[in-house]
């Protein structure tokens, strides 16, 4: 066989079998492999020697620097310069029956959180179930504080209830008369692309001293993210538990204090919110409004306040946040200049 034949005859078998493996499938890759170990709980966590059990260690330290242009001198200062601190431990392992986690958070030497979980159980010092944070610095920042409470979530799809009891938020604002249950909390978060929506219904006992009331509050949350901008509207209504309509911890005052022995004279009261966020430049730019009013017979108390706020990152981990805002508390106007400096990690 001539040499030309046989190179011919080879060049012909290697064209057929490139067109042949061209029709094939493609191969397809390898799936990547599920994180294990430390790393199925996300960034961050580290292994602690001797064991399964993962541990992870955040926390910030931040400056705040406040002025308020209208306060009566001498006798109130002007300014107030404060500084924080967080630190944040984060534990966690896999058991037969879920996830075990547990986590403390020590502000400022006071423990704020110090929570266990199972799955969906939780149970210890937390954040209220019903705190959707709104507001800068100064402004708003819905109900606020932690509360020791029992409670558990269960996700179906992109829907979230909730079941709390919580330590009763008692008689509001009198220590006089304690309620006998806690006060009971049922929630419930979805979302759909851009729009998500969180509603809660609260029970709290209104104690006296040989009969309690029923007292209840509704609150609700929806936001529509559309890229450009951000839109959060809240709402709360209550009767016989002001204490969550009141924001940034500030109590609802003015004399309001319910009577377990008289259903009839139980207070009342409402509080909507509003914020844009709009990112700008490197961070976000947001403007917020409320209105909180209450009364109980001849007795009324209200609240309206307006407020601008910036939060700009100026390095990893380490963002600026001044706010002006304007509050308005039964007819008493505050001014204030607020800046946050805070450094997360």
């Amino acid at each position: 066989m001539k040499l030309s034949t046989v190179l011919l005859s080879s060049a012909a078998l290697l064209v057929a079998g490139a067109a042949y493996a061209a029709d094939l499938p493609a191969k397809k890759a390898a799936p990547a492999a599920a994180p294990t170990g430390c790393a199925s709980f996300g960034a961050g966590f580290i292994s602690i020697p001797g064991g399964d059990t993962c541990l992870k260690i955040s926390g910030y330290v931040r400056g705040d620097s406040q002025y308020t242009s209208n306060v009566t001198r001498p006798t109130t200062a002007a300014y107030a310069l404060a500084g924080y601190y967080g630190l944040n431990f984060d534990v966690r392992n896999n058991s037969e029956v879920g996830v075990v986690k547990s986590n403390i958070l020590i502000e400022n030497s006071a423990t704020s959180q110090a929570y266990v979980g199972l799955g969906g159980f939780t149970a210890g010092y937390n954040d209220s179930p019903v705190d959707l944070g709104l507001g800068g610095s100064y402004s708003g920042d819905a109900y606020g504080p932690n509360v020791a409470q029992i409670g558990y979530s269960a996700a179906m799809g992109a829907t979230t209830m909730s079941f709390y009891a919580t330590k009763a938020q008692d008689a509001n604002y009198s220590t006089t008369y304690l309620a006998s249950r806690p006060d009971l909390v049922g929630m419930v978060k979805t979302s759909s692309g851009p729009v998500s929506v969180t509603g809660a219904l609260v029970s709290h006992e209104v104690n006296g001293a040989s009969s309690t009331a029923q007292g209840i509050a509704a609150i609700g949350s929806a936001s529509f993210d559309g890229g450009m901008a951000k839109l959060t509207i809240y709402g709360a209504y209550a009767s016989g538990a002001l204490m969550y309509l009141r924001a940034d911890n500030v109590t609802v005052t003015s004399g309001l204090v319910d009577s377990g022995s008289d259903a009839s004279n139980l207070s009342s009261g409402s509080s909507v919110q509003a914020q844009l966020d709009v990112p700008v430049g490197k961070g976000t730019f947001s403007v917020f409004g409320e209105q909180i009013s209450a009364k109980q017979d001849t007795s009324s108390w209200s609240r309206n306040e307006y407020a601008v706020f910036y939060k700009h990152p100026v390095a990893s981990g380490l963002w600026v946040r001044p706010e002006l805002a304007q509050r308005t508390t039964s007819g008493v106007i505050a001014n204030v200049a607020y800046l946050r400096i805070e450094r997360d990690f």
